[in-house]
């Protein structure tokens, strides 16, 4: 009787020797498994919801500016922003505009402020400025740092969205 025992425990501990990598295994296949479902989940609802999405975009496309096909949109929009930031005493010493992006029927022109300098309420007229502006402008980038007792300066990255006739 105790061989008998000795034999069952040793072909116990044996198996689970063998079976502990797979048992590991098995524990990480389960743990995938319940991330793929979730992600079907997810897709499912996001494919069920499809007609709200596509519904918010176009009320978010109607609210872009509309531009003829060959404008060239740096040159317009170098001009709005100067134009907005020298209304509000805002000075901008250098800048960059990126080459145009397009996902879509939207496009999206990167306008890099390498620097700028003006006082907080220059600044924070400007950017509301920006905000109330019909156009999709995007602040992606804000750098402040102060300049002198009265002055800030900084960098900002704005991203400027609109659509195009015919596309």
């Amino acid at each position: 009787m105790l061989g008998f025992v000795v034999l069952m425990a040793g072909l116990y501990a044996g198996l689970f020797y063998l079976g502990r990598g797979c048992f590991d295994e098995w524990k990480l296949l389960q743990a995938e498994k319940e991330q793929v479902r979730d992600s079907i989940l997810r897709s499912e609802a996001l494919v069920e919801s499809r007609a709200q999405w596509e519904t918010k975009m176009q009320e978010l496309q109607s609210l872009m500016p509309l531009f003829p096909k060959d404008k060239r949109m740096d040159v317009h929009w170098v001009g709005e922003v100067e134009r907005k930031a020298a209304s509000r005493n805002l000075t901008i010493v250098r800048h960059e505009v990126d080459k145009e992006l397009q996902e879509g029927p939207i496009y999206e022109l990167p306008f890099l402020c390498r620097r700028w300098e003006g006082s907080l309420d220059a600044l924070v007229y400007f950017l509301f400025d920006l905000q109330a502006e019909g156009a999709m402008l995007d602040i992606r980038y804000l750098h402040i740092k102060p300049k002198d007792k009265t002055t800030l300066d900084g960098r900002f990255d704005l991203y400027c969205a609109y659509r195009k006739e015919g596309s």
